[in-house]
């Protein structure tokens, strides 16, 4: 009950600076609890909000009037007309506590006070466990008014300078509470967790604040925009801006890249024409970067690159090195030799082959690859020939 004590100690205190009694909106009043612990005198005028009206706050603690409201719009209450305005373990429930603030500072009269509480800890902290009870809340495991913000002492008095209110005082409630003990109901230990609070705020279970409007702040609300400032549409736009350029420079990358290789094989096609040589193309890559060319042919497959060399028969065949063993099969009677290589090109290493002229032979040049391949790998241990064997 200290969250109501206080209160009422604070209203009290606010009633005899002014000398007069006051006007007392309490948002979130519940069932009327704070006017029990408010001495007699102190208010003229008690008005609650709350989204449940509870019959025990009108009849029971004879509320003046109780209003229905959603937090989260325009309070249905004219703008400066209230000495102080209560959210006592209310914000912690709310989904914007920007806007519920700035509504309670435009219903504040200038020089009138805000008082508010919460559950905190410290700034870190606070964040760390607001984004685990947002994330609750996106899954759908906490129930409507349970907890989803958690605001430290500087979150407070960020929401009341943000909002016009100067922060007059933050305080923490207590260090230490057992619940249902006798040790809460003994004055040195109150006063002890008081102290504590007071040296500590952000350590004890409890936060409580009091801010006093400001005349220099002008109320103009907009509830259905983000009242709090938020970064992220530029850090979207910075990271969108940021993707744009690594896609580009990859795609400029690989174009370049691309690039040197048709202009390498542009190159090496140049070195061995001879004036009316003929090429015969069967690598797809290779062929889509020379068939502008007027001495390309190409072959769909290896055996049709043989029936073109029959009708050409000094003509290149480009192949690739993966293709050599086949091209060996099907090479019957063409004698055909090993003109030139072309080392990883569109990923593969190239092979210029022709047939009636002098060179090292297709089927030595294969057998002699192959052996060497053999030779690099390894061989099986004496016990796994054995065993295979």
């Amino acid at each position: 009950m200290l969250r109501y004590w206080w209160v009422g100690q604070a209203i009290t205190e606010e009633s005899r600076r002014q000398g007069r009694p006051l006007r007392v909106l309490d948002v979130g009043c519940e069932r009327g609890w704070l006017k029990f612990f408010t001495p007699e005198g102190a208010v003229e005028r008690w008005v609650g909000l709350d989204w449940d009206v509870r019959r025990e706050c009108l009849e029971n603690a004879r509320y003046d009037e109780v209003i229905r409201a959603n937090f989260d719009e325009v309070f249905p209450v004219e703008s400066g007309c209230m000495d102080v305005v209560v959210n006592n373990h209310v914000m912690e429930h709310l989904p914007r506590p920007g806007s519920t603030m700035a509504e309670i500072s435009r219903v504040l009269r200038v020089g009138g006070i805000f008082l508010g509480g919460s559950p905190t800890m410290p700034h870190w902290l606070a964040s760390l466990r607001e984004s685990w009870l947002c994330r609750k809340l996106r899954l759908g495991q906490v129930v409507p008014g349970g907890h989803i913000n958690c605001l430290s002492p500087k979150r407070w008095r960020n929401l009341m300078t943000d909002t016009g209110l100067e922060p007059e005082f933050v305080t923490g409630s207590h260090g230490v509470r057992f619940t249902g003990s006798w040790l809460e109901s003994q004055r040195w230990w109150i006063r002890l967790n008081q102290f504590w609070g007071g040296l500590f705020p952000s350590l004890g279970s409890e936060c409580y604040v009091c801010g006093r409007r400001s005349a220099s702040w002008a109320a103009h609300t907009k509830l259905k925009k983000q009242p709090d400032a938020h970064w992220r549409p530029v850090w979207a736009g910075f990271a969108a801006m940021v993707a744009v350029m690594i896609a580009f420079s990859t795609w400029r990358t690989w174009q370049s890249w691309i690039q040197q290789d048709t202009q390498q094989l542009h190159s090496w096609i140049e070195t061995h024409q001879e004036g009316q040589d003929h090429f015969i193309i069967s690598h797809d890559d290779s062929e889509s970067r020379l068939s502008h060319r007027h001495d390309v042919r190409a072959a769909d497959g290896l055996n049709e690159a043989l029936v073109l060399l029959k009708q050409h028969p000094h003509a290149h065949i480009l192949v690739s090195e993966r293709d050599l063993e086949t091209l060996c099969q099907s090479d019957a009677g063409h004698d055909l030799v090993i003109d030139s290589r072309l080392p990883r090109v569109f990923r593969d290493d190239l092979i210029l082959v022709r047939s009636g002229i002098p060179g090292t032979s297709l089927r030595n040049y294969w057998f002699t690859e192959s052996q060497l391949d053999a030779q690099a790998s390894p061989k099986p241990s004496s016990q796994a020939a054995y065993r295979e064997g």
